[in-house]
Order: structure tokens, then sequence, then C-alpha cells
């Protein structure tokens, strides 16, 4: 596991991180020099955006007081872990936070940082920042769909409460997971499908 500091939180990179960011970004097909290198940019630009989702949860719980948050970056994403107990809005807004901060990152680059600069770069630095502006848009509005275990089902459980927040999630990760393999991505289906009866499971075990 690759672990450093940033910003004073510890940070903690799994290995299947990388593999599951080598995937999405099409390492199966990568099959020549110039394919690799493309590659390479597009994890490292899908890295740094969820570097700084999760920073926008650490430091907003640094925000409320807590002074000890570390970061995770998983096979599936990542997540802030902080040691205090957060009330029901104070858990709204660190899980606001980290979309917020990763979106406001995209627009940014898209809108300013893009357009000055992108001549200043060759093509692969040219990628980075369209990849990173493009991942970091999609992730953070996908992170915000109602369903457990992203930002949107946090911020669903924060309103309306547990349970009704599971029956949310596992209806909406169900249609999701049908949608997704009646058009044909078997794997989001199936992790789609894993999500929704992991909820209905922790919904069934609170009844």
């Amino acid at each position: 596991m690759l672990q450093f500091r940033l910003l004073g939180f510890p940070v903690t990179i799994e290995p299947f991180f990388w593999v599951n960011m080598a995937l999405i970004f099409g390492a199966i097909s990568a099959d020549s020099p110039e394919a690799i290198g493309a590659l390479v940019v597009q994890m490292a630009a899908g890295f740094v955006s969820i570097l700084i989702h999760e920073l926008g949860h650490a430091l907003t719980m640094r925000r409320l007081g807590d002074q000890r948050v570390d970061i995770v970056l998983h096979g599936f994403g990542g997540f802030a872990r902080g040691s205090r107990h957060l009330d029901r809005w104070q858990s709204l807004t660190v899980s606001a936070a980290g979309p917020a901060l990763q979106f406001a990152s995209g627009v940014a680059v898209s809108v300013w940082i893009y357009p000055a600069l992108a001549d200043q770069f060759n093509a692969f630095g040219r990628l980075f920042l369209a990849s990173f502006a493009n991942v970091s848009r999609l992730w953070a509005l996908l992170n915000l769909l109602p369903i457990l275990p992203l930002d949107g089902g946090h911020i669903c459980r924060s309103l309306l409460g547990t349970n009704a927040a599971l029956r949310i999630s596992a209806g909406l990760a169900g249609l999701a997971a049908l949608y997704l393999l009646l058009g044909g991505s078997l794997i989001g289906a199936l992790l789609l499908g894993m999500l929704a009866y992991q909820n209905w499971r922790t919904l069934k075990g609170n009844l």
C-alpha cells in the first residue's frame, strides 16, 4: 500500500485502487505504447479527481472540529474517516462537500484552466486536463445518486432517516442494475445489483 500525508491528512492507497482505475479507463484494450501512455494519464487524472473529492470530506470534518481524519482510496473509490460523531446536519454537510469540491474542480479546469493553458501542454498534458474535467464533473454527479454507500445515499439518510434511505437505495440500485443489464453493461449491472442486495439485507435487519 502507498501511504503519504496531504494537507496534514494521512492518505492510504490500496493496490486494488489502481487495478480498478486501469479497468475503468480501458486497460484491456490498451494494446500499443500510445494507448498505454494515454491509460496512465487518464488513471492519474482519475486519481487526482478522487483525491480532491475525499479532501472535500476531510477538510469539512476538520472544519467541524475533527482533528483526526484520514483518507483511504480503495478498489471502489475512497472514503474520509473521522474520529468524531456527526449529527444529522453535520453528516449531510460532510457528505455534500466531497462531490461539491470535485465538481467545482472539474468546472474550473474546463472553463478556465484548459482554455488558458492547453496550448502550453503536449498531447498527454491536454489529455490529463480534459480527462480530469470530464471525470470530476461526471463522477461528482453520479455520486449524488441516492444509493448507499454513495454520498447521495448518505445525504438521503440524513434527510429521511436510515430505513427510508435504504428503501430508496435498494429500489433505485435494482432498477439501475436492470437498465444496465438490458443495455449490455454486465459489470455495472453486477455492481449495482450487489448494492441493491446489500441495502435490502440491511433494511431487513433493521425491521
